[in-house]
């Protein structure tokens, strides 16, 4: 699945050929993803793209019409989709190629294999509404510190990977994510995150955004379904210190990384590093 780096990812890479451009037409070849699409099509035609940002996993298309009304479309990448560029005359899509926004000089595509993806239109700020102000902290938000996050911590009787994995505290720590925070902060992933101190919850939160910057510079991890909107691959996840490498040898000691499975996730730690 994207995690929060993919989104950001692609954020940063569709925002420079949407943002301050007019939608001139949105073609849906669906009649729904995770959620039904509706009416969506005709709600987005000849609408400008104000802004793009991101809340968690979600992507949020900021509109506005000609009279200034303004609107939110909230999409979600699911298990395999991604948005992808291209200069007009665009390919013909494909049969996974659900929608199509096309601009004055180019085309925003959204291939989802799975169509686990969602697209759903807000008349008023979402982030104030479900999912969003469900969601926990953003790991850059500069008003998050770190003493708050293990305060939030400290409140969970959970295995330590599981509640970052839940995004109820921090968003962005999904499998991939946390099994390497954890692994650069020394803790181990099975460890109640009640019973560790302070001290070592607020490394793990300096963890988590080192990470999290690193796959973003990187450019996403390199998942089996997820492309940046030029089509090409991130590579974070070919320098795992852990993820995806049980039995190889830990980077830091030697030792051999190990793999258990949690909430029905494979975890991958080293059992020398991390206590």
């Amino acid at each position: 699945m994207p995690e929060l780096p993919e989104v950001e990812v692609t954020r940063m890479g569709l925002a420079p050929f949407v943002e301050g451009k007019v939608l001139r037409k949105a073609v849906i070849r669906v009649q729904r993803l995770r959620s039904p699409v509706g009416e969506l099509a005709q709600k987005l035609d000849a609408k400008t793209v104000l802004q793009l940002s991101r809340r968690g996993k979600y992507l949020v298309w900021h509109f506005v019409d000609a009279q200034g009304v303004k609107g939110w479309l909230v999409t979600h990448l699911g298990m395999s989709g991604y948005w992808r560029v291209w200069q007009l005359p665009a390919p013909e899509p494909g049969v996974h190629e659900h929608v199509d926004f096309v601009f004055d000089d180019c085309l925003v595509r959204l291939t989802d294999v799975r169509r686990f993806g969602d697209m759903r239109w807000f008349d008023d700020d979402p982030f104030g509404q479900k999912p969003l102000a469900d969601l926990g902290w953003e790991p850059f938000d500069a008003n998050v510190t770190a003493e708050m996050f293990a305060r939030a911590m400290r409140a969970k009787r959970r295995p330590v990977k599981e509640v970052l994995m839940a995004g109820d505290v921090v968003v962005g720590c999904g499998n991939i994510y946390s099994s390497e925070s954890l692994f650069l902060a020394g803790i181990h992933p099975a460890r109640t995150a009640s019973r560790i101190s302070e001290k070592r919850l607020s490394a793990l939160f300096g963890a988590i955004q080192s990470v999290l910057s690193q796959a973003i510079d990187a450019g996403g991890s390199t998942l089996r379904d997820f492309h940046g909107v030029d089509g090409v691959d991130g590579y974070f996840a070919l320098r795992t210190n852990v993820y995806g490498r049980e039995g190889e040898l830990c980077r830091k000691c030697g030792s051999p990384i190990k793999r258990i499975v949690q909430a029905g996730r494979s975890t991958f730690y080293c059992p020398k590093c991390q206590k």
